[in-house]
């Protein structure tokens, strides 16, 4: 985990897969797709099987009462014994004899042992079912007969060197000896275990083969899990290189500053301000970040306050103009300063006209009054009808621009100048908030920050990166000014974003019509201030 980041939950896990849901779903359809083609494409084998029952009972330990070794052997050990055998040379050759082929070509014969049995399974594999059928009888018959003929050629070189002892024997003229009668006694016994020595039994033929391959459903669901893993890890390995900071509680972490909102990206044909907007949850998180900077800002008491950011296009301009509404309409008399010179934009979004500004005051080509410019921060578009008058009359925005005196942006926020015409401000308003340059790109903001009263960071997330946040924690912290907070832009990108949106609060809180109409006297009557009557009714479709 890098440093300073906050530790992972499964949450977070579960983000990153949503994040790159797409790798992910593209490695699940694509590695089974490719897992099936290329399997449906390989050749068919078919497999055919016989089974052999071995024969592990000695005559001549029976008969004379004395262990061989093959009694006192492990019956696994033997099996595997046995399975080994089968697969000699002689046993191949003798296969492909009896199923009525000279040679076979492909067929792949294997042997395996039941440890916990006396069983031995013959396989053959072949791309012809009928050849594979035909093979596996027959290379189950063939090792029988093997068997056999290697269990009983050692009964038969005893039985022929005995008879070779009994013709000496008899040329000697000593067929009335002791020793002659023992011999014919021997090769009687022989004679009677080749009999009766049992070979193994082939107890089921191979009667038909079945197709093992290819198995293109097998493989597609292998590639499937195995798609799956690579899509995940894929996935982690993305989020593994992508240096971005999409959560809030990192750059809070990293900063050591309190996070007083997030604000979600305004949607496409939304207006950039609050302005004119009706509620939602971009008007909702503005005003919830301006009572968290009232709250913040009670033991300090600031009323200078610098905007930055920490690299452009982060939302700062738009964010301090939303909050200087947002203090206007709770009845604050706000100043609005655009002193990102570089980048004016405070006019453009409300909809001013270019005037002379704080370049001007602080060159003396202008007085303070010559320089504001009101803004009508009505309130906001009602839901429901008011009971009430809602304009308080109180709350005051007024801006003042970039100007029109062409000044070299960084001699001019260190100028004496400017210190004056910064401290006009704070004593003509209550709030002076300071859309200031962003701090990493131009040193305009960190000499600001010794003239201003306090700091507010805007940072938005997705773009804002890791070694970009631990370079502006150090560049804050050098900051002579204390930072009041951070406000987080884009606040969709962070996965543990949620917001209660207005629409979803009346949409549950709103009462629903009653199965029968109710008449005129159950409807509930509120008397406004003004002493007219407000009726409220239900509206129909929710």
């Amino acid at each position: 985990m890098q440093p300073g980041a906050r530790e992972q939950t499964i949450a977070d896990y579960l983000a990153v897969v949503r994040r790159h849901k797409w790798v992910i779903l593209a490695a699940v359809l694509i590695v089974p797709a490719v897992a099936y083609t290329m399997s449906a494409r390989e050749p068919k084998v078919f497999r055919a099987t016989a089974e052999v029952l071995l024969n592990r009972q000695d005559v001549g330990t029976t008969i004379t009462g004395i262990p061989t070794q093959s009694t006192v052997t492990d019956p696994s050990r033997y099996a595997l014994t046995q399975a080994r055998l089968a697969g000699a040379p002689a046993v191949l050759e003798a296969a492909e004899e009896r199923a009525g082929f000279r040679t076979v070509e492909g067929w792949a014969p294997d042997v395996s042992a039941d440890p916990n049995t006396d069983i031995l399974t013959f396989g053959v594999n072949h791309g012809d079912p009928r050849v594979a059928t035909q093979l596996a009888t027959a290379y189950a018959e063939a090792f029988t007969a093997y068997k056999l003929q290697t269990d009983t050629a050692s009964l038969i070189r005893a039985r022929q060197e005995i008879q070779g002892r009994l013709a000496e024997l008899r040329q000697a003229g000593a067929t009335g000896t002791e020793t002659y009668r023992e011999l014919v006694g021997q090769v009687s016994d022989l004679r009677t275990l080749e009999v009766l020595l049992a070979p193994a039994t082939v107890i089921s033929p191979a009667d038909s083969a079945g197709q093992i391959a290819p198995t293109p459903r097998r493989d597609a669901i292998l590639g499937l899990m195995l798609g799956l893993m690579l899509g995940v890890g894929a996935a982690f390995a993305l989020n593994a290189f992508d240096r971005r900071i999409r959560h809030a509680d990192d750059v809070e972490h990293e900063l050591q500053i309190p996070l007083l909102a997030k604000l979600p990206t305004p949607r496409r044909n939304d207006a950039a301000t609050i302005l004119d907007r009706a509620p939602d949850e971009t008007t909702e998180a503005v005003a919830r970040l301006r009572t968290s900077f009232d709250f913040t800002n009670t033991d300090l008491g600031a009323k200078l306050v610098m905007v930055t950011s920490a690299g452009p296009r982060e939302g700062k301009s738009t964010t301090i103009t939303n909050l200087a509404i947002a203090l206007a309409r709770a009845g604050r008399h706000v100043v609005l300063v655009d002193l990102d010179l570089r980048r004016p934009i405070i006019s453009r979004l409300l909809h001013l006209p270019d005037g002379r500004g704080i370049t001007d005051l602080a060159s003396r080509n202008a007085e303070l009054v010559d320089t504001l410019q009101p803004v009508s921060v009505s309130p906001l578009r009602a839901r429901v009808s008011a009971i009430g008058p809602t304009d308080t009359g109180q709350g005051r925005l007024e801006v003042v621009n970039a100007g029109r005196t062409r000044v070299d942006p960084s001699a001019f926020v260190e100028s004496a100048g400017l210190t004056d015409a910064l401290h006009k401000l704070r004593a003509y308003a209550e709030i002076v908030l300071v859309d200031a340059p962003p701090v990493l790109a131009t040193g305009d903001a960190m000499a600001l920050t010794g003239k201003v009263d306090a700091v507010l960071l805007v940072s938005r997330l997705g773009t804002l990166t890791r070694p970009t946040l631990q370079e502006l924690a150090r560049v804050l912290r050098r900051s002579p000014a204390p930072v009041l907070g951070l406000v987080a832009t884009g606040a969709e990108v962070d996965e543990g974003y949620s917001v209660y949106t207005v629409d979803e609060y009346y949409a549950e809180t709103r009462p629903q019509p009653e199965a029968k109409p109710r008449s005129r006297l159950e409807v509930p009557e509120v008397r406004s201030a003004t002493g007219g009557s407000a009726r409220w009714t239900p509206r129909r479709g929710g």
